[in-house]
């Protein structure tokens, strides 16, 4: 039997998924990045070794409902043996090179300017990963661009002042929160910067009131209790491991993302899928869009869901409440289809 790379699976599945979802192709402008970071074979299991998507292949779907038409996906570039440096070093090059292509000249002056602290020919000794990349496409093209940056000891320290001011008062009214990278992303009309945090121990959500408060968002706590409540069935203390906080400064303010990592939260209920469903019924736009998505990015009829669900991710602004984001480890990019594979019968899986 020929070796099938993984390459080859990955750009066959995002093309399929594309045409289903009716937005443009990201593979023709992905083509050559996808082909020198997932050269090996399908099922390799040295693709585990990553910091992404451990124990599987380093490339992560996600609906959001802020891009509900959009076919979003980000990936750790380079393969399973490539340094830290070497990752940061290409995923900028890429992420220029989309900036340039799709947005022009003055975009990629300011993606230059916000990124320069992270793309020198030095990264810090305990690097894990170095950097992501990813994208949103929509009908009309590449709507958004995205890099992640790991951050070392002194990352606060590259941030933008507003940005900068609002993690500082993030990390002195939750001590526990630990910055581990940031997301520069790049839109038609503008571009933003996020930090991300990661919560050593436990974390009380109601604990989240006062930091909402000096951050501007505190009338929307009601909203995203409802949402995390509802999801976990009615749990309302996440444990050590499952949580990332994400703030991006914005022109409705201060935006803050709680990112729950499934894997992290034990006795999970077995009828999430359904209370997604149930959550979303509230806003029917956003159910019938998510219902859209999951379709189109569910491969074929041998799989039959888009993938296990590892991250419920819940953000909020000073004028919008709880909107969804939900990520999912695909399925069709570890083996190719086979007919004796039986189908699953949920919509979706949670991740292991």
């Amino acid at each position: 039997m020929p070796t099938i790379r993984a390459a080859e699976v990955a750009k066959r599945r995002l093309s399929l998924a594309a045409h289903r979802l009716g937005t443009a192709d990201p593979v023709p402008g992905l083509a050559s990045i996808i082909d020198r970071s997932f050269d090996l074979p399908v099922g390799d299991p040295r693709y585990g070794n990553n910091a992404l998507m451990p124990g599987a292949l380093p490339l992560e779907h996600s609906f959001s409902e802020v891009q509900a038409g959009a076919l979003r996906l980000d990936f750790e570039p380079l393969g399973p043996h490539a340094s830290p440096l070497a990752r940061r070093q290409e995923a900028s090059r890429e992420m220029r090179k989309m900036v340039h292509h799709n947005y022009g000249k003055p975009a990629l002056l300011w993606f230059d300017q916000a990124s320069e602290a992270y793309r020198g020919s030095q990264i810090h000794g305990n690097a894990r990963f170095g950097a992501w990349l990813g994208g949103a496409w929509d009908r009309y093209g590449l709507g958004e661009a995205k890099v992640y940056y790991e951050l070392g000891p002194d990352g606060l320290s590259t941030l933008p002042p507003n940005l900068q001011h609002a993690a500082r008062i993030a990390m002195s009214m939750l001590p526990g929160l630990q910055p581990i990278f940031t997301s520069i992303s790049c839109q038609r009309q503008a571009g933003a910067q996020r930090i991300y945090f990661f919560h050593r121990g436990d974390l009380r959500l109601l604990d989240l009131e006062p930091l909402m408060n000096r951050l501007g968002v505190g009338q929307q706590l009601p909203s995203l209790l409802t949402a995390v409540g509802l999801i976990l069935g009615g749990r309302f203390t996440l444990p050590q491991g499952s949580v990332i906080l994400g703030l991006r400064d914005t022109n409705r303010g201060m935006e803050m993302k709680l990112d729950v990592l499934l894997p992290g939260v034990p006795d999970l209920p077995e009828q999430i899928p359904q209370l997604i469903d149930l959550l979303l019924e509230q806003r029917p736009e956003s159910q019938h869009a998510f219902q859209s998505w999951r379709n189109a990015v569910s491969p074929d009829e041998t799989f039959g869901n888009p993938g296990r669900l590892s991250v419920v991710s819940v953000r909020v602004n000073p004028q919008q409440s709880g909107r969804l984001t939900l990520y999912f480890r695909p399925v069709g990019y570890d083996q190719p289809p086979s007919g004796d594979r039986p189908g699953q019968a949920d919509p979706y899986s949670l991740r292991s």
